[in-house]
């Protein structure tokens, strides 16, 4: 029996599901601009405050959590596809950035992270505050 029959017969005998306890991982795209990378990141549902962007000049790092609470009187999940819970991304670069200009911008549920590239190698790591966007 393989891997994946084995997940579906234990489904079948267990309506319930059970769930683990490990982080998500939101989806981001990275994109190279002239001069530098644009990160952005989906985080829907997650709160500017608890949001932190860290910048190395060869990775940035994006984490805090996303707190979803279930609907009261709740009796059963029939469909579970939106991650919950601490989150913890490292994006390692190409191309070295400049830490100290990086900008980091939070919109409707959007992160966007703004990083020049480098004109000279750096070994500073900037915590980067996130703006909001209207």
């Amino acid at each position: 029996m393989t891997r994946h029959q084995t997940v579906r017969v234990i489904a079948i005998r267990h309506p319930f599901a059970a769930f683990e306890a490990r982080a998500w991982r939101p989806p981001l795209n990275v994109y190279e601009l002239r001069d530098g990378l644009m990160l952005v990141v989906e985080l829907a549902g997650v709160d500017a405050n608890g949001l932190h962007v860290h910048v190395h000049p060869s990775q940035v790092i994006v984490h805090g959590e996303r707190r979803l609470s279930a609907p009261q009187g709740l009796q059963r999940v029939h469909r579970m596809e939106i991650g919950s819970g601490p989150f913890y991304i490292e994006v390692p670069l190409g191309t070295p950035v400049n830490p100290d200009g990086a900008e980091a911008r939070y919109s409707d549920g959007m992160l966007e992270v703004w990083l020049p590239f480098a004109q000279q190698p750096a070994q500073r790591v900037v915590v980067v505050q996130i703006g909001g966007g209207s």
